[in-house]
């Protein structure tokens, strides 16, 4: 037993030696709305047969689902940290964690995570099933949820970009919070300043 327990720390104290700590800081702006929805029904199934006949691209319906709601959208600004790690041997970068600031309270740990790699971009791609209640806030749900954290290799810049829509579980609550951002910044080796 007691052997076991040393080789597991010699194990995580040896992983911890090879593998460098990225930090990004990014600056954003996000936007926020608690607008009840213009609903306009045959504008809505002339859009549902152009993304059944194009595929699900997910830029479009975010851009008309703004572009449905009301009022403004409340525009702030907002930093986020992201921690990568790359392994010295392998060479294999992972997102560790990100902090948002200020916190959005929607932001889901129990989300859907999904490795994307290219030659240029790595990026960790976060969704949540649709038309489920969401976890925390019993009153809602999620119609959309999507947040890509990425790092690009060449220019070693960091971005953060998500858009969360929910709507009331009951008709008589037709808010619908909805939540876009998007944030880019440079990253560099964590080191700690204090």
């Amino acid at each position: 037993m007691r052997i076991s327990k040393y080789f597991i720390i010699f194990l995580s104290i040896n992983i911890s030696l090879h593998a460098e700590e990225i930090l990004c800081e990014l600056k954003g702006t996000y936007e926020t709305t608690y607008s009840i929805p213009s609903r306009n029904y045959l504008q809505d199934i002339g859009d549902a047969l152009k993304n059944f006949t194009a595929g699900p691209y997910t830029p479009f319906l975010v851009d008309k689902a703004k572009a449905n709601i009301s009022d403004k959208w409340d525009r702030e600004d907002f930093f986020v940290n992201q921690y990568w790690t790359k392994d010295e041997i392998t060479g294999e970068l992972s997102l560790v964690d990100y902090e948002v600031d200020p916190a959005i309270t929607w932001l889901l740990d129990e989300s859907k995570k999904e490795l994307v790699e290219s030659e240029r971009t790595i990026s960790l791609e976060e969704s949540y099933t649709p038309n489920s209640p969401h976890p925390n806030l019993d009153e809602y749900v999620i119609d959309y949820y999507k947040i890509i954290n990425s790092l690009n290799l060449f220019t070693g810049k960091g971005r953060i970009e998500g858009n969360i829509f929910m709507s009331g579980k009951e008709i008589k609550n037709l808010k619908s919070p909805k939540v876009s951002f998007l944030a880019r910044g440079q990253c560099g080796p964590a080191k700690k300043k204090y």
